[in-house]
């Protein structure tokens, strides 16, 4: 039930952070596809290392589509709205009724998908 209330939290949170960037900030192509290397299926490089860095590497094939859709979503929002230490700790909050830990999670995304961001 957990990974359930997890997964839907994780999507409408990135449903809100998608709103709210403009419709013209494509996703990167990652290369992700359903599932992780230990059975949802193949993972670019990117997504491996998210993965691990946020601790979403055990979890679900669908939990961890749900984590790279969200994280994708939080670097376009940075990319909408400006990258600065504020930014990322109105990101980091915005999110901290979804994820159990934020800042890891921003920090991954940031890693992973866009290093421009970090500061």
């Amino acid at each position: 039930m957990r990974t359930v209330s997890t997964l839907l939290a994780i999507g409408a949170t990135a449903i809100a952070l998608t709103a709210a960037a403009p419709n013209t900030m494509a996703a990167p192509d990652t290369g992700s596809a359903s599932g992780s290397s230990s059975g949802c299926g193949p993972r670019s490089d990117a997504d491996r290392l998210f993965l691990r860095e946020s601790y979403h590497d055990e979890e679900s094939c669908e939990v961890q589509e749900a984590a790279i859709w969200l994280a994708l979503s939080e670097c376009r929002w940075l990319d909408a709205h400006g990258n600065s230490a504020h930014n990322q700790i109105v990101l980091a909050e915005d999110t901290s009724d979804t994820l159990q830990y934020p800042y890891i999670f921003l920090d991954a995304a940031i890693a992973a998908y866009c290093p421009q961001h970090q500061l």
